[in-house]
């Protein structure tokens, strides 16, 4: 399985505000824009807004018209995202309201027409997956949308996927992780990608990848190489009272030097939804030493909880489904030197509440792990695409029967094998019909600070790929801090 990748090979300046600028990097598996912002939350939001404002307002249209192609008005889909922004707006750090309200200030300024309530939903959108949301739409429409939700089609499944691995599992034992975005696909949103390179004042450097507007980053890596990724994984217990998770990442991104730090701040974090979050850690001050430590964790969160897992957790060895014969059946995939994920919990409190993966919170599903399909597509092949490449034995991908690894010598992970992995369990293209496949696929190597980036795309005669089968482009965040207008 040959995975494409290339690194940049031109530059080109697209604008300047302030100490922001905006650049073009051009690679022969397509372009991606670089937005750089610097200083203040006022100023790196004017600059994000002056610069990337045109784009922040369509991809809200966009984003906008999942809500109306189900089913609902706009006015009414406004009504919906500005109620939910006030439940989430109490739980929002201030210094990130003052960012929202200054890129609108600088779009306008720009001349593109955009307000701080049009930036307010974009981080709505991207904090609203709640389960059974059909339902709860009364919760922020009252009367006036009961007569929608017999019109309103249900979202595409989404199974986002994440892993890390490291020590004797990886070449020079640097960590190699993964993140890899399953969303509505084709909805244009990639015309919008940004990857952004911040410079807070008086706080870690780092960078995100993602869409205009999306200020919090759906995926990214700081400058002391901590790396984040995060999954939806609907829970019963959800609620909008809580800071948005795309802002509780870019805190930890701001002001984490370790994953110790990052675990804290999450650890102490209100949640809202259903997330599995990962935050990995190169470790890159200490590399080529005796002090060397990369290392990764993952959060199992919902409104009520939190449960940290590291390397061969005890918690996973534990996880377990006592079937209606009371036969213990125990589906756990603890790792030396590695976590991964897909949907599924092993948290006893987690999963308890879960509906996502046929999890037992929901009264319809009987709780059987064996059921849930990330546990199958997802997380389970990425646990026999590691144990393969350690043994030297082959892989056969089961959901494609596609031949993945083949047999010969045990042979350690390095970035190519790493962007294997993360290709093989992001949807593909069977999932065409459904508008469901992986729309943006990341590989970090945080010892490093490189990063492997893909997002979906569409050829000029309407052909859609997939973020991996688009091919991935490679940046390294040292250079991309260094770099001038």
């Amino acid at each position: 399985m040959g995975i494409r990748h290339a690194r940049p090979e031109k530059r080109t300046l697209l604008g300047t505000s302030g100490r922001g600028f905006l650049e073009l990097y051009t690679s022969p598996l397509g372009d991606v824009p670089v937005l750089h912002v610097a200083g203040t939350p006022e100023e790196m939001g004017y600059q994000y807004g002056a610069l990337a404002g045109d784009n922040i307002k369509r991809n809200l249209r966009r984003m906008t018209a999942l809500f109306t192609e189900a089913g609902l008005p706009e006015p009414l889909v406004n009504m919906m995202l500005d109620t939910a922004w006030k439940r989430l707006e109490a739980h929002t750090p201030e210094r990130f309201l003052r960012e929202m309200k200054a890129i609108a200030e600088g779009a306008s300024a720009a001349g593109h027409a955009l307000t701080a309530e049009d930036v307010y939903r974009i981080t709505t959108v991207t904090n609203f997956d709640l389960y059974k949301r059909e339902e709860r739409i009364f919760e922020f429409l009252g009367e006036d949308g009961a007569a929608m939700l017999e019109q309103m089609q249900p979202p595409p499944a989404m199974s986002c996927t994440f892993f890390a691995v490291w020590g004797s599992r990886t070449v020079d034992g640097k960590l190699l992780a993964s993140r890899d975005l399953d969303w509505v696909s084709q909805t244009g949103m990639h015309e919008d990608r940004l990857v952004t390179v911040h410079r807070p004042e008086g706080r870690n450097a780092f960078v995100t990848l993602g869409y205009a507007g999306v200020i919090g980053g759906l995926a990214g890596m700081n400058d002391t190489g901590l790396a984040f990724s995060e999954i939806g994984a609907f829970s019963v217990r959800e609620e909008l009272d809580g800071t948005p998770w795309t802002l509780i990442v870019r805190r930890i991104m701001e002001e984490a030097g370790t994953l110790e730090e990052g675990a804290a701040l999450l650890q102490q974090a209100k949640h809202t939804l259903g997330y599995n979050f990962m935050l990995a850690d190169g470790d890159p001050a200490h590399a080529g030493t005796v002090s060397f430590r990369p290392r990764a964790a993952v959060f199992e969160t919902n409104f009520e909880c939190c449960e940290t897992f590291y390397e061969d957790d005890p918690k996973e060895h534990e996880a377990h489904w006592t079937d209606p014969q009371g036969t213990v059946i125990s589906y756990g995939l603890p790792l030396k030197e590695g976590v991964a994920r897909g949907d599924m919990a092993y948290g006893a409190s987690t999963r308890r509440l879960q509906a996502a993966d046929n999890g037992p919170g929901d009264p319809a599903n009987d709780g059987d792990p064996r059921k849930g399909s990330t546990y199958f597509e997802c997380h389970k092949p990425m646990v026999d695409m590691f144990r393969a490449y350690a043994s030297g034995g082959g892989y056969v991908f089961p959901v494609r029967g596609e031949n993945v690894i083949e047999a010969g010598a045990p042979r350690l992970i390095g970035p190519e094998e790493a962007l294997t992995i993360a290709a093989t369990v992001a949807h593909n293209t069977e999932k065409l019909a459904e508008r469901d496949w992986d729309v943006m696929s990341v590989v970090y190597a945080p010892t490093d600070l490189d990063f492997w980036v893909a997002y979906e795309s569409c050829d000029a005669a309407g052909h859609w790929k997939n973020a991996p089968d688009s091919g991935y482009i490679r940046f390294n965040l040292r250079e991309l801090l260094a770099a001038v207008p």
